[in-house]
């Protein structure tokens, strides 16, 4: 248990983590990814609204100016260039082509080397074939605009940029990983720490619990047999037989408390060998049918022949006898009880569905917590703990098993064990 706590815990640190890490790591590089296009937009507006061109004379105007009273002058239309400097013209490679009627009519490739005019026209033909205004094609960016001569598009390189991009990316991805791994080798480390007082107090309690347990067995061996011996001398009345059947409840209780505590310290099966489990199931519903019939409840069995299982036996009939005993506490007056157990492949299923009442719909897998008890006065009266159910779920999970309840909209509940 202490274990599987520890790993959920570490699941648990290890996925906030993850979370954080990825969230940061996105919004870092998705605000680098929007910087990167949104200087490539603004570079493309400053050549739209200038035919293709940089104006650098203006440029080397607001150089001078710059200079003179460190404020970046206005443009003549009321437009400043406070988001590029004076070198931009000459730092920017770009081009541009002018298509029209489907044809190019022209080229101005003077700011860029990497592009001749057959590569030029094949970027503009392809942009024109896909429809888009705006975008990337390889590592140019680009905008589609109007012109005199009919359609001009013009390219921004960005390769730099598109690097500089990718270099952080995948830093960022390596960092974060980094990060991880360390903070997963922290937490392994600390939770070992954290955890072991946790497991040092729930060993104690299941060793105060078996020690109980033990302890608890001699009074109600003593008291058993001094109820008996008063009935030998006094007869048996209504005090003695309810003073014997609480030392039987106590005493089923205890044992089921040291089972459940065992499999807590050593959840393997003790021992295990090959039996027929049809058999088995056979006994066990034979042993209920004559407080079945006390009970005017009847029981459905459809046991197939001949299943061999390999595990512990007496583990196993006690886990087929606490769902049967379940299911006739706790089924509805004159209900029947039906119970299967059939191949599924490699695997084995154990369905038990009765009538019971006062159960949502849905999952009842709380039932298997220990002395979880849905209803108090009901249990008081049919003499339930809430352990049984919980031993159960040990006994299937020691076998490396399943088990799940249900209830549908009818009120029938269905447990299903699968081994």
């Amino acid at each position: 248990m202490i274990k599987n706590l520890r790993k959920r815990f570490i699941f648990a640190a290890m996925a906030s983590t993850f979370g954080v890490l990825f969230v940061i790591m996105s919004i870092l590089n998705i605000a680098n990814y929007a910087r990167m296009v949104s200087r490539a937009d603004d570079t493309l507006s400053e050549l739209v609204d200038n035919n293709g061109q940089f104006d650098r004379k203006d440029f080397l105007k607001e150089k001078v100016k710059t200079n003179a009273d460190s404020q970046p002058p206005d443009k003549p239309d009321g437009k400043s260039n406070d988001k590029f400097s004076p070198e931009t013209p000459f730092q920017t490679r770009y081009f541009s082509v002018v298509v029209s009627d489907g044809a190019v009519e022209s080229y101005s490739l003077d700011n860029i080397a990497a592009v001749d005019e057959s590569e030029a026209e094949s970027y503009a033909l392809k942009i024109l074939g896909d429809g888009s205004d705006s975008g990337f094609t390889d590592i140019y960016r680009y905008r589609v605009a109007d012109c005199e001569d009919g359609t001009r598009i013009i390219f921004v390189d960005c390769r730099q940029e598109l690097e500089s991009f990718r270099n952080t990316l995948v830093y960022s991805v390596g960092v974060s990983l980094l990060g991880f791994l360390a903070v997963f080798m922290l937490v392994l480390f600390w939770s070992k720490k954290i955890f072991k007082p946790v497991a040092e107090s729930y060993a104690k309690q299941k060793r105060f619990i078996t020690d109980a347990s033990h302890e608890i067995k001699t009074p109600l061996t003593i008291i058993d047999a001094n109820t008996e011996v008063i009935e030998m001398v006094n007869g048996e009345s209504e005090w003695t037989k309810n003073t014997r059947d609480q030392v039987k409840r106590l005493t089923a209780l205890t044992n089921q408390m040291v089972a459940l505590s065992r499999l807590d310290e050593n959840p393997e099966p003790k021992e295990k060998a090959k039996f027929d489990l049809s058999d088995v199931a056979y006994e066990v519903i034979d042993h209920f049918s004559s407080l079945s019939e006390v009970r005017g409840k009847k029981i459905s069995a459809d046991i197939e022949d001949g299943i061999k299982y390999v595990g512990d036996e007496n583990s196993i009939r006690q886990l087929i006898s606490i769902l049967v005993d379940n299911a006739m506490k706790y089924a509805v007056e004159s209900a029947d009880i039906s119970i299967s157990l059939k191949r599924d492949g490699r695997k084995v299923k154990f369905v038990l569905k009765n009538l019971t009442d006062g159960m949502e719909e849905g999952s009842q897998d709380i039932l298997f917590e220990r002395f979880y008890r849905p209803d108090s006065s009901r249990n008081s009266e049919t003499g339930g703990s809430g352990i049984g159910l919980s031993l159960a779920k040990s006994i299937v999970e020691s076998h490396k098993g399943r088990i799940t309840a249900r209830c549908d909209g009818d009120g029938y509940i269905t447990f299903q064990v699968t081994l």
